[in-house]
């Protein structure tokens, strides 16, 4: 259990808090790509508390501005595009996308105009979103995560948002136990190879292995066949997770982004070698929800649950006939569970050995909070406290039937990743080839 005022800390993400603090000396996600339009309508953003604007100008330049015109204070979302500037409706005043003001009609002064500016942040396009870094001084290294080094037709960021505190959201997707119980349907239903591969282990001997970044969390299970269930999940603090596919040639990263301290945004970045946005939407077609990836709207956790009821929707009658959540979904499911209580009370925790890696996730989180309220690092920038040296695009979460004989470390961090790196360099060289020769037949 925490104390009530480590709790406070951890869960804390607004303006005053250390985490606040530390959370914008990271690129946070804020907007998928598709978001804004050249000369569109500007979008409100709300992240750690804090209130923002965001727009693309007609060259195609995205502008991230915190909210109120510094004029008088009206809100810049209601603003005018076009000029390749954002203009607020109030007073006619317009920034362009630097943050500097280009016009004041309002003054007679035509010099007024030159000792305005609306303070304005670093931004990049990268991975199908927008990613903001919010904090002082140079960004650190841009993660260039796998998915950023894939066409478009074969990757997809996604977003869903849910009404409980970062914490919550993150801690479930640390946790292994949970799978196969609060799951148990779905893995009934065998509709995801990795749920499946768990059935009937619900302890799982778990580790963990230390990174510059985070931690690796191994978890074991040793099925019926002899064999053993492997998932790795990659940890870079502290919004970051990578959990496994049993298949070489997909994968995904999760970002846990506090708006504030009641609203999350979930991002998945996901990609398939193998298949395009155009074969998953087919797959929508045939077969429902199940072949939702990469074809959500703007917010893929919208309906999955009832927000107007009490229980979100549980089907008690299903439950009744053996459903063993009464949720009808694997993302129903997580969400309730963390909307449940939207900010826990932690000094009431009664954690176990299947809590392991929470209990090693919170201790690496309050240690790189101690060191940075000191003056050191941002906690999971590695060793230079910048993100260099870190390999974003080799990391990816494992989930595999091996032998029950094989090095788990060794197999994860060597084998399979040299696997993945050889699949995407080939990948990558055809897709090359495929354009050139595009390009000169259209020669």
């Amino acid at each position: 259990m925490l104390s009530a005022a480590d709790n406070d800390r951890y869960n804390d993400v607004e303006p005053g808090s250390t985490l606040h603090d530390m959370a914008r000396r990271y690129w946070l996600p804020y907007l998928r790509s598709e978001s804004l339009e050249p000369n569109g309508p500007p979008r409100k953003v709300e992240l750690l508390g804090e209130q923002f604007v965001s727009f693309r100008d007609g060259n195609g330049k995205v502008g991230f501005f915190e909210e109120q015109c510094p004029h008088r204070g009206a809100s810049l979302a209601l603003g005018r595009t076009g000029d390749n500037a954002l203009t607020c409706i109030f007073h006619g005043w317009k920034f362009d996308v630097s943050g500097k003001c280009i016009a004041t009609p309002s003054e007679s002064n035509p010099r007024f105009c030159s000792t305005i500016k609306v303070p304005a942040f670093s931004v990049r396009e990268a991975g199908g979103a927008l990613w903001v870094y919010l904090g002082p001084g140079e960004p650190p290294v841009f993660p260039e995560w796998e998915f950023c080094l894939l066409p478009a037709e074969h990757r997809r960021a996604r977003v869903g948002y849910t009404d409980s505190n970062w914490t919550q959201n993150l801690e479930t997707l640390l946790d292994s136990a949970h799978i196969g119980l609060l799951h148990a349907q779905p893995v009934k239903a065998e509709i995801n190879e990795s749920v499946v591969a768990i059935k009937g282990v619900h302890a799982p001997k778990l580790s963990v292995v230390d990174t510059p970044y985070g931690f690796q969390a191994y978890s074991r299970r040793e099925r019926e066949d002899g064999q053993v269930y492997l998932r790795v999940t990659e940890y870079l603090a502290p919004f970051t997770v990578l959990n496994g596919s049993m298949r070489t040639d997909e994968g995904r990263v999760l970002f846990m982004i506090p708006i504030n301290n009641r609203r999350t945004a979930f991002w998945r970045f996901e990609w398939d070698m193998a298949h395009t946005q155009e074969w998953w939407k087919k797959q929508s077609i045939e077969r429902g929800a199940l072949g939702l990836k990469f074809v959500d709207h703007d917010d893929f956790l919208l309906n999955s649950l009832d927000r107007s009821r009490e229980d979100f929707g549980q089907n008690r009658e299903a439950m009744k006939l053996g459903h063993w959540s009464g949720f009808k979904d694997l993302r129903a499911e997580d969400a309730a569970v963390a909307e449940s209580v939207p900010i826990v009370d932690r000094t009431k925790e009664h954690l176990g050995a299947s809590d392991l890696v929470i209990a090693k996730m919170r201790q690496r989180f309050f240690q790189g909070l101690d060191e940075f309220e000191r003056g050191g690092k941002p906690l999971g920038l590695g060793p230079n406290g910048d993100g260099s040296g870190i390999a974003y695009n080799d990391l990816r979460g494992t989930s595999e039937v091996i032998a029950p004989g094989v090095d788990q470390i060794q197999y994860h961090n060597v084998e399979l990743r040299e696997e993945r790196k050889a699949l995407r360099r080939a990948f990558l060289e055809a897709q090359s080839a495929n354009a050139a020769t595009k390009e000169r037949q259209h020669a």
